[in-house]
Order: structure tokens, then sequence, then C-alpha cells
């Protein structure tokens, strides 16, 4: 059984890796990198607090990432529509041409490769996933 635990978690550093040396070659934190991902994912403003419980990561952290971004010209915030407080965020167009050239170039890649398996194994592969981080969530929770 340690054997496919190691695997399991070899595996799973394996994907945070690939996206994270993706996100340094294109001269982004991680933290930065989802931030455009979720944005481009979207294609619609993006709350920063729902990006925080979406995506796992803390409120200082995201903040962060979107001061360094907004710094950068690529995102801007605004008030939510009939919020005093909540604040959206969104793309320059600065920021549309960043994330044409890398972060949708990432997604359709992404897709292409999703897309070499079947429904059923996707689905299937989906299903697996969920259910195991679900019980390892449940379990780290007692």
């Amino acid at each position: 059984m340690n054997e496919e635990l190691g695997k399991w978690n070899r595996l799973a550093k394996h994907q945070d890796e690939i996206y994270h040396n993706y996100a340094k070659n294109i001269g982004l934190t991680d933290a930065q990198f989802w931030v455009l991902y979720a944005l481009c994912e979207t294609d619609q403003a993006l709350c920063q607090n729902t990006f925080c419980e979406n995506w796992c990561y803390s409120k200082q952290t995201v903040s962060a990432a979107v001061a360094s971004l907004e710094k950068s010209g690529l995102v801007y915030l605004s008030f939510a529509e009939g919020s005093r407080k909540q604040k959206d965020l969104r793309l320059t167009e600065a920021g549309e041409r960043f994330c044409d050239k890398h972060i949708r170039s990432l997604l359709a890649s992404e897709e292409k490769v999703l897309q070499s398996l079947t429904p059923d194994e996707r689905n299937e592969f989906f299903r697996l996933l969920e259910g195991l981080l679900s019980r390892l969530e449940d379990a780290l929770q007692t």
C-alpha cells in the first residue's frame, strides 16, 4: 500500500510541477497564474473571495497576486454591481493579450488532452479523483 501512496503523491506533485514550471516560464507566480487562468476559464469578472474558496488559496496570497497583476497592468479591480465592499477582478486589454498568448493556449492544450480520453474515461477519471479527494479530506478532519 505504501508504494501506491507514494505513486499517488508523486503524480500529484508532478501535476503541480507542470503548472508551476509553466507559470514560472511565463513570468508568473503560481497564484498569479491561477488567478489569470480562472479569469480566462470563465470569461467573466472574478470575485476574489469566490476565487479563494474555489481554488483553495488564502485571501492574503490572492491579494498579493492581484496587487502585482494590477501593477503589471494585466488586471483591474472594480466594485461589483450593487456592492460597496465586494470587488470584481477583470482583465485589461494587455491582460487579454497576455492570456491569449499564454493562458488560453494552455487551456486549448488541456482540452485537447482531455478529449484524447473517451467521455466514459473522462467521467470515470473525475469520479474517482473527486471520490479520493473527498475521502482524504474527510479522513483528515476527524
